[in-house]
């Protein structure tokens, strides 16, 4: 089955959508009495939420969504990476990859802005998210990720 690229942008603008949906919803919920909560959670029949629960869902937030974001852009580039001639079984990490596709279509820059993100998803994954949640917005993280989505061709596979 063929990949579009409108599909894989139009995933990562869901995941975007969804952030800001929940962070919405936790605007929202920071302004609610406790009754209310208690309330939503009652209706769910769900444990009464806490302090340490909601400052949680804010702390991790971003880097939930930056990560789920990653993922879809990841599966793509994967997903085009292996159509390549001698791609089909190679094994190589994911900055590799994001090179060798962007190699001869993209700007050095592209490129780069993408690895960041790579990289800085690798530090919310793979260390504590409180340390490096700060550094990059869910919104700066899917502009580099489409831009760079936007230099392959509409189709592939």
């Amino acid at each position: 089955m063929p990949h579009r690229l409108y599909h894989w942008r139009v995933r990562i603008e869901a995941a975007l959508g969804e952030y800001q949906a929940v962070r919405i919803a936790l605007d929202m919920l920071g302004d609610a009495t406790v009754e209310e909560i208690h309330e939503l959670t009652d209706e769910r029949d769900w444990e009464d939420l806490v302090a340490a629960d909601i400052y949680a869902a804010e702390r991790n937030l971003e880097a939930t969504y930056l990560i789920r974001m990653y993922s879809v852009f990841e599966r793509a580039i994967v997903s085009y990476w292996r159509q390549l001639p001698g791609n089909q079984d190679r094994q190589v990490d994911g900055d590799v990859m994001l090179g060798e596709v962007g190699h001869d279509e993209m700007d050095e820059g592209v490129i780069a802005s993408a690895q960041a993100v790579r990289s800085h998803r690798n530090k919310l994954v793979h260390r504590r998210i409180d340390d490096h949640a700060g550094d990059m917005t869910v919104k700066d993280a899917s502009r580099v990720l489409l831009a760079y989505l936007e230099s392959l061709p509409a189709t592939w596979g």
